[in-house]
């Protein structure tokens, strides 16, 4: 017999995603601010957090290789709020 996990379904992680990016788009319209720029930074760094785990299915992998993916986008997200500053 062929067993396989049930996955969750997949369209409410893309309805968060699309509403995070519709609020993001938003506050990308006021110029200016570096308190903006941080929270759009979050909300890029949540978004990436949100496709690692439910959309590339690294719930389930190895601490490390998780540990890379993850250390990799807080460095990306880190490496642009620095750069505003």
């Amino acid at each position: 017999m062929n067993s396989s996990r049930l996955s969750p379904p997949v369209w409410p992680v893309w309805l968060w995603l699309t509403a995070l990016t519709l609020l993001l788009a938003l506050l990308s319209e006021w110029h200016g601010s570096t308190l903006l720029a941080t929270l759009a930074l979050g909300g890029a760094w949540l978004k990436g957090v949100a496709i690692v785990e439910s959309l590339m299915a690294l719930r389930h992998a190895p601490l490390w290789l998780r540990g890379i993916v993850h250390g990799w986008l807080l460095l990306v997200c880190g490496g642009l709020l620095i750069s505003f500053a």
